[in-house]
């Protein structure tokens, strides 16, 4: 097959009242990095898949693993039980977007070769956790039109079940997020969205290799922008549905690095809906108080990840891991190291008053190890309250203005605990800061006059960067953005 440039139209799969067929071919894609516990997890989930459909018809399963060069091969990890798995280990680490791309591309290679090309591709992180329906649910779910080109799974966080997440949606400040969840029900077992999240997407072959592969933007984004722009291509749309379920983690606090590819890769999925240039301005202002946010709690270091995101998007530098891993950045410690990351400051902290940010929660674990650490640096400490880590969606003007009045002040207490998305009601506590993520720390020291300069300049280099971005151009074609499966470049690891 070729693909074409523009208004590529889907071939009519099944019809939803045609007979049965024999089976329906389904490979797995799933892409691993330096996560062999959660393999090995994926693994077990896979052998309990129920591969029956209705009408005595089956589904018939493979997998491929990419393992993005991990630090131990994962090749000897035992398969599950009676599965046809395909390790293929890459030299590089080629993020999310590469990981998917090499495991698309040598399904449909495979498929050509064998003369059994797979109907469907079934994207599955490896983090992701399958329940015995959700690949059935699927199946059935874009059977009910033929127009769906891609089907998402309902997400659910792993700790409570609940689901936070049924499809995506792109709003009008070009701000990603679910189109039907925890707040807002689905009003259907089968509805049509934005984007579905590559989690757990189900997605036509055929389509895949017409249209090509995911942009190559290293990470987050990728499948955002892939589902716009594959609906777009063949005139179709994209679906999710409450039958098919995973769990899967809702966000991850302590983000370092990857801020660079959020800010960035934003754009891909802005240019294909072609919104134009009040929307990449007004998403490039909403980049901005994230970058305040941790120049206030003293992370510059993270700031610059967020502007430089932004600078290279408006100059159109969207692939690749960019400047991702060039950018310094002081690395957090795990919480067991808390000890030794609070020995600098025990002068400071000694018979101190120590404020702990009301809305924090940690596991028993992690808990006790920073209160035996405050401890040992002798600083008086109210108790850290158990439980799940706050991970809530909290607008950032909330306490703003008492969190200025303290920058101007200066704060009251010898130290801060507090968590590390930089809220204002964080800002300026303690003269020592302790950010915590649900299982690490870092420790700076609240430094007034460096931060009311760093948010002035942050300040007038965002606003830059967005007249930039609403300025520039937009960014290539479908054709030119999506990668072409037939000639895809594999870069493996030669068996050994």
């Amino acid at each position: 097959m070729t693909r074409t440039d523009s208004g590529t139209q889907l071939s009519r799969p099944v019809p939803v009242d045609a007979p049965p067929v024999e089976s329906r071919r389904v490979t797995i894609v799933t892409p691993c990095f330096n996560a062999t516990e959660d393999l090995r997890t994926l693994y077990a989930d896979l052998e309990g898949l129920d591969l029956s459909l209705d009408g005595g018809s089956r589904i018939e399963a493979n997998l491929i693993v990419i393992d993005n060069a991990s630090t131990d091969p994962i090749s000897q990890i035992p398969p599950p039980r009676g599965w046809d798995v395909e390790v293929v280990r890459l030299k590089t680490n080629t993020g999310g977007s590469g990981g998917y791309n090499a495991g698309m591309a040598s399904a449909l290679k495979r498929g050509q070769e064998s003369g059994e090309p797979p109907e469907f591709l079934w994207l599955l992180d490896s983090d992701a956790r399958p329940n015995a329906s959700t690949l059935r649910a699927l199946i059935e779910a874009i059977d009910t039109d033929p127009s769906f080109v891609i089907m998402g799974s309902a997400i659910a966080r792993p700790t409570d079940g609940v689901v936070f997440e049924i499809g995506g949606k792109l709003d009008r400040i070009g701000q990603f997020g679910p189109c039907y969840g925890e707040k807002e029900p689905a009003p259907a077992e089968v509805v049509e969205v934005g984007y579905a999240a590559a989690c757990s997407a189900l997605v036509r072959a055929e389509l895949v290799e017409r249209v090509g592969l995911f942009p190559e933007v290293f990470l987050n984004s990728d499948d955002i922008e892939w589902s716009f722009r594959l609906a777009q291509e063949a005139g179709g749309k994209v679906g999710a549905t409450t039958r098919s379920v995973v769990r899967h983690p809702q966000m991850k606090a302590g983000l370092t690095r990857p801020r660079y590819v959020i800010a960035r890769n934003a754009f891909g999925p802005i240019d294909a809906l072609g919104l134009g240039a009040r929307v990449r301005f007004l998403r490039a202002l909403r980049e901005l108080p994230r970058a305040l946010a941790q120049i206030m709690i003293g992370r510059a270091d993270l700031a610059e990840l967020h502007l430089r995101g932004l600078e290279d998007a408006a100059a159109n530098k969207l692939t690749g891991a960019g400047a991702m891993f060039e950018l310094p950045v002081e690395p957090f410690k795990p919480m067991a190291q808390a000890r030794e990351a609070l020995e600098p400051y025990a002068t400071a902290l000694r018979s101190k008053r120590v404020w702990v940010h009301p809305n924090l929660k940690l596991s028993e674990e992690n808990a006790s190890a920073l209160e035996a650490a405050m401890e040992d640096a002798g600083a008086e400490h109210e108790p850290i309250v158990r439980g799940a880590y706050p991970l809530a969606w909290e607008p950032f003007g909330s306490g703003v203005l008492g969190g200025l009045w303290r920058l101007v002040r200066g704060p009251r207490y010898a130290a801060a605990i507090i968590p590390v998305r930089g809220r204002p009601d964080g800002w300026c506590r303690g003269r020592v800061q302790i950010q915590v993520t649900p299982d690490s720390l870092i420790v700076t020291r609240c430094d007034r006059l460096s931060m009311i300069a760093g948010a002035l300049r942050c300040s007038v280099r965002g606003v830059r960067v967005a007249i930039r971005l609403a300025l520039r151009k937009p960014a290539k074609s479908a054709a030119e953005r999506l990668p072409n499966a037939q000639d895809y470049p594999i870069d493996r690891e030669p068996a050994a």
